[in-house]
């Protein structure tokens, strides 16, 4: 029987998704925010939220910079942070990235920070930790506040960022590793400011139930669909009646699709949401560890091949990414061999303001034009890990000058 392995297989198990939707259906239960937080920060210092872009909105709300201030981006993230830094007010700079590590160009973050610099946003990138102290160092040299933006690198609760950060923020959202079907975690250093961000929380809206449990629903389904057999027969059909499954699957785990951005980001989660999350940071760093071994392993498979953040540890192995000169020829290889290979949509280039000036970025562009993401969920056989290694490595040679 013919199989398709995907590459965005959800981290849900069915009693996970089962304790979420029985978490809408059962009326009550305890308000989980204040379980949650002091799990994430026994200190005081996290906060829960919607998502990590609704945190990250209500960071900067409650801030309060002049419009015209700075805040700087390492060049590759999901492009709803910049636009939320602009709703602000705020001039956004890119920064250059080095396409084998994604770490950024540290000699050009201190070139891009002016006196109207305000903040430092450092994404690491694939699952991979990067190593911020030089970034982190150059914040601290000209007194701008670094915000590490964690959404991808999620390794339980026991790491929540770099303990000198002042803002760290994690996402539990629908194809994130030990999803939530949503929500956001931060740890906020400034305790005014963490104040003023559950003031401003207070006064929003809260996630209407019927909505979570309409997402559970939508993401039951995709679990389904997206199991091999089941996605193989899938891909013939929208082969002749509609998108490719490719454009299809970026369309339906969109986190904010729809003109109302903001209304949406801008709500508070509901209970159903913060007790599946609490049930998610109860398993620890279960969902994490169990894709390590199947990581390193397809990781070595493809070793001497562009595969940015393949030396970087420790390493959650959210996304493998490979680079090629031709992407999309790896892409229509790796379908006709069975796998679901995407390019990426999901991030996007930064791009500096008119007046911020800012380079080619050629480190970054390299990243976003030519990387191919791999399927791959720690429920792949060895044998089908090792299968997938050799058809990329068969297709990178066909692709060599």
């Amino acid at each position: 029987m013919r199989r398709a392995w995907v590459s965005k297989r959800l981290d849900l198990s069915f009693s996970d998704w089962l304790f979420a939707v029985g978490a809408c259906l059962v009326p009550g239960g305890p308000d989980a925010a204040s379980e949650v937080e002091r799990v994430w920060s026994p200190q005081g210092a996290g906060m829960v939220g919607l998502s990590v872009r609704s945190l990250f909105d209500l960071y900067l709300e409650a801030a309060g910079w002049e419009a015209g201030d700075r805040i700087v981006f390492t060049a590759i993230t999901v492009g709803d942070m910049p636009r939320i830094a602009r709703e602000h007010g705020l001039e956004v700079v890119s920064v250059d990235l080095d396409p084998n590590d994604a770490s950024p160009d540290v000699d050009a973050l201190r070139a891009s920070i002016t006196p109207r610099t305000r903040a430092v946003v450092f994404t690491h990138l694939y699952g991979a930790r990067l190593d911020v102290d030089d970034a982190l160092e150059v914040a601290r040299e000209h007194g701008v506040l670094f915000i590490e933006d964690c959404a991808e690198a999620y390794a339980g609760p026991a790491w929540t960022g770099h303990p000198h950060a002042d803002l760290t923020l994690f996402s539990f959202g629908p194809i994130k590793t030990a999803t939530a079907l949503g929500g956001g975690l931060a740890r906020v250093a400034d305790t005014g400011r963490l104040a003023r961000m559950r003031e401003l929380a207070a006064l929003q809206p809260v996630q209407p139930v019927g909505e979570y449990l309409g997402r559970c629903i939508k993401y039951g389904l995709l679990a389904v669909a997206t199991t091999p057999v089941v996605f193989a027969l899938l891909i013939r059909i929208l082969e002749v009646v509609g998108p490719g499954h490719d454009e299809l699957l970026h369309r339906l785990t969109r986190g904010f699709p729809g003109p109302e951005f903001f209304r949406r980001i801008r709500r508070r989660p509901s209970r159903p949401l913060l007790r599946t999350l609490a049930r998610r940071l109860a398993q620890g760093d279960a969902p994490v560890s169990r894709r390590v071994g199947p990581g390193v392993r397809l990781m070595s498979g493809l070793a001497g091949l562009d595969v940015p953040t393949a030396d970087v540890r420790p390493h959650a192995y959210w996304l493998v990414p490979v680079l090629m000169d031709e992407p999309e020829a790896l892409v229509a290889r790796l379908n006709e061999s069975g796998f679901n290979g995407t390019l990426g949509r999901a991030l996007s280039v930064v791009e500096s303001d008119g007046a911020a000036g800012g380079g080619d970025l050629p480190g970054a562009r390299r990243l976003f034009e030519r990387v191919v993401f791999l399927p791959f969920s720690p429920q792949m056989p060895a044998e089908i890990l090792d299968r997938l290694a050799g058809v990329v490595r068969e297709e990178a040679r066909r692709q060599q000058p």
